[in-house]
């Protein structure tokens, strides 16, 4: 085990994970798990990542964690670019390792923990509410999701869910973590068609045939089935927008050529055919009732709005195609599959989905999409199967589609459609109703910072919502205007350490600026370089130290109220407790650079050559920006104060001799006095 051992610590076992899969890193206590009280599970943590699991490639300091930002109980961090492990180390020295991996690469067995975002209880106190739920890897975690979040309710405003193994040995504890993947709402992604694979089997009819040509088709087991697999990853109410606009398609290419052919036939005066009707069918077997696996109408190509089929198969009916959906009802948001069987279409028709309003990206295919107009797939009837083909204005075939889905969007006004779309309201209307929440916390606190209208959300960011607010509402007044004059939330989602440090910096942070851009796109140094610089104090801190070295000048810079002070004189930062304290305490003397100026210019008037040398050279220093060595600091304040002394001194002799009479006239008037005594 490559991770170095810890003592044990109740507060390793206390904490979930949930990994974005890029940079972000979101640490918390949740309700639903086995875990001690929160008061127990609150240590100061150093958390440093690095690009290997020993953390000897590029090690950084991530953030530095005190009692106090447990408040929120969610923390979240932001890693540099590439780094996949990260270490956690509390004060007392027990330490968690994190390996962040894809889920290919995760070892058999572990948990799932699942994570509901939820509106709050009536009467509750925090204005958002989380719930765990965890169950092992093995089981069928999809089904289990789903029942976790059909029991949620309305409330149910966000669900991630997230593989982790964890795992022990000789005191050590680490926990590999998979992306986080979110359940609830599913991820809005495109419309995926995929072919089944022929199927006869299910086809077979064992009543006679009305004609001697069909019994050869009976006796093979009928036609085979033509199918198409649409995969559709939201939920409908989520997805009811796209799926409104998107339609079924059919286009009976036999019959296309048969009908163009027939009229060419016509025109010239040449002998034509007219095909078979449903009527003719059930005039020949005496059935009124007969229906033929086929498409009734004379018209060669049909069209169905793919939401009316879906909600309302019944009233939304399309000759020639009919869509199954499963059975096993899907929890609102986990997206389901739905079969769409073309049981009108021949050998060389085409069949898929058109959809006018698409994007780049709404429709695909799988596994391997052909390209083409982004408002078509369609998929070729050959004899070994369906192929998926780049759609091309086939004598005019495309154009008609897309006008006749049109017209179908425009019909699909029923009353289940509106339904539909009063749920994907519903569901929208969540999350304005979480952001509506949290906003009216920071109103109670008389915080001025508001959250927007939620649009599109990363699977993180109820947490980093939660964080935010959690971390304002508990900040000083002051720290809160620093903070929102500094961007609010959009500042906290940028560098969320640097931000937390930036509000509990106290006098030192009090003229700090934070950049625009990300951490990770200004490459993610440690966090003491960003603070520093943010804070207008670069290069304060010795080059060089490790990032352990980094955390302790990271707490003493947001805890001891001295460093203000040696800002001021330009003088660097000293990993040596003492050597620090000792320096800030005199950094005072030397901030005031006028009177090192008088005490240059006094020592060197007094011919102190070696004094006037070294202000001179601290002087030199602060003007072009650098930073004095801390051990140096008590002696510059040393000969500060003893040039004071020295001028106090010339200036009380100098005064004290100006109020003495001059020497020649108190000679004069005693010999006066003589004279006048003796009578001259």
């Amino acid at each position: 085990m490559p991770y170095s051992r810890a003592r044990p610590s109740m507060w390793r076992e206390q904490f979930d994970y949930f990994w974005d899969g890029r940079r972000r890193l979101a640490i918390g206590w949740f309700e639903g798990a086995e875990r001690a009280a929160a008061a127990a599970a609150r240590p100061e943590l150093t958390v440093v990542s690095a690009r290997d699991e020993r953390f000897t490639n590029a090690p950084a300091l991530v953030d530095v964690i005190d009692a106090a930002r447990w408040r929120a109980r969610i923390i979240v961090l932001d890693l540099p670019p590439e780094h996949r492990f990260v270490r956690l180390t509390a004060a007392d020295g027990a330490e968690v390792a994190l390996a962040l991996v894809a889920e290919r690469d995760l070892p058999q067995g572990g948990d799932w923990r699942l994570l509901l975002t939820m509106l709050p209880d009536a009467g509750g106190a925090d204005p958002v509410a989380f719930r765990l739920a965890a169950f092992p890897s093995r089981g069928d975690i999809e089904r289990l999701s789903r029942e976790q979040t059909a029991a949620a309710g309305a409330r149910l405003v966000w669900a991630i869910g997230q593989r982790r193994v964890v795992e022990r040995a000789d005191g050590a504890v680490v926990i590999r973590l998979a992306l986080t993947r979110r359940v609830f709402p599913a991820y809005q992604s495109r419309l995926v068609l995929e072919a089944a694979p022929f199927d006869s089997s299910a086809a077979s009819d064992a009543r006679e045939a009305p004609f001697a040509i069909m019994e050869h088709w009976l006796r093979e087991s009928g036609a085979p089935r033509v199918i198409l697999r649409l995969r559709i990853p939201d939920s409908i109410e989520e997805s009811a927008t796209l799926l409104g606009r998107c339609s079924v398609a059919l286009a009976m290419n036999q019959r296309r050529r048969l009908k163009g052919w027939t009229l060419d036939q016509r025109a010239a005066g040449e002998p034509a055919v007219d095909p078979l009707t449903f009527e003719d069918i059930r005039q020949a077997t005496g059935d009124p009732n007969e229906y033929p696996d086929a498409a009734e109408t004379a018209d060669p190509v049909v069209v169905g709005n793919l939401l009316a089929l879906l909600i309302d198969p019944e009233e939304a009916e399309v000759d020639g195609i009919a869509l199954r959906r499963s059975r096993e009802k899907s929890a609102p948001g986990m997206g389901e599959t739905v079969e769409i069987e073309f049981y009108g279409a021949a050998l060389g028709d085409d069949v898929g989905l058109v959809c006018p309003a698409a994007g780049p990206g709404d429709l695909g295919v799988a596994p391997v999409d052909p390209g083409g107009p982004p408002f078509a797939r369609l998929f070729r009837i050959e004899g070994d199967g369906l192929v998926a083909r780049r759609a091309t204005d086939d004598e005019g075939l495309l154009d008609e589609l897309m006008r006749r889905a049109a017209d179908s969007a425009r019909a699909a006004t029923g009353a289940a459609a509106r339904a539909v779309a009063e749920r994907a309201a519903g569901l929208r209307g969540r999350r304005d109703k979480l952001v509506a929440s949290l906003n009216g916390a920071l109103s109670r606190a008389e915080i001025g910072a508001r959250f927007e209208p939620p649009g599109l959300w990363d699977a993180l960011e109820p947490l980093t919502q939660a964080s935010f607010a959690a971390l304002v509402i508990g900040a000083p007044p002051p720290a809160r205007e620093r903070l929102q004059d500094l961007g609010g939330y959009n500042a906290f989602c940028a560098d969320p350490p640097l931000a937390a440090a930036v509000t509990q910096g106290g006098e030192f942070a009090q003229s700090a600026r934070l950049p625009g851009e990300s951490a990770a796109a200004r490459g993610a140094p440690s966090l003491l370089a960003r603070y520093l610089d943010a804070c207008g104090a670069r290069g304060m801190a010795p080059a060089g130290i490790d990032a352990s070295q980094e955390a302790r000048l990271m707490r003493a810079l947001l805890k001891e109220p001295e460093m203000e002070a040696l800002r001021a004189a330009r003088v660097a930062l000293a990993i040596d407790d003492g050597v620090r304290r000792e320096a800030a305490k005199t950094a005072r003397v030397i901030a005031d650079a006028p009177a090192v100026e008088r005490a240059r210019t006094h020592f060197a008037e007094t011919g102190a050559r070696d004094a006037a040398h070294m202000l001179d050279a601290y002087l030199e220093m602060r003007r072009a920006g650098g930073w004095t060595p801390p051990h140096e600091a008590p002696t510059l304040a040393a000969l500060v104060s003893r040039a004071s002394v020295e001028l106090d001194a010339a200036r009380l002799d100098a005064e004290n001799l100006g109020r003495r009479p001059p020497v020649e006239d108190r000679q004069k008037g005693l010999m006066a006095t003589v004279r006048g005594f003796f009578g001259r």
